[in-house]
């Protein structure tokens, strides 16, 4: 079926200096297999003080294998918790505990 109008696009913000920092402070490799060139998985599930979806402070870095690459990836998972399941990494926690860890350090 074809649409009759055209899909709208959304811009996204883009991403402010201070979080910028903050990304760029974590390790450069996956928190899973260690793998250098890891891209930032935003925490889609609840945390404690998570400001809305898509937080820019709760955040992990993975490589492509394991975000969205493979039949083992948290986004093909459907969840973190299928994730921590599947691999037994708890990607909230780790999350949660880097942030903290950044605000307390640079508050």
């Amino acid at each position: 079926m074809l649409r009759r109008t055209p899909m709208k696009r959304t811009r996204k913000k883009p991403v402010s200096a201070a979080v910028r920092k903050y990304w760029n402070s974590l390790p450069d490799a996956c928190v899973q297999c260690f793998y250098p060139g890891a891209v930032v998985h935003h925490i889609l599930a609840d945390a404690p003080g998570k400001n809305g979806r898509r937080d820019h402070m709760l955040v992990v870095k993975l490589c492509p294998h394991h975000h969205n690459m493979s039949d083992r990836s948290v986004h093909l998972l459907g969840s973190e918790e299928a994730f921590k399941r599947e691999l037994g990494c708890d990607l909230v926690a780790i999350a949660v505990r880097n942030r903290d860890e950044w605000l307390a350090r640079n508050g």
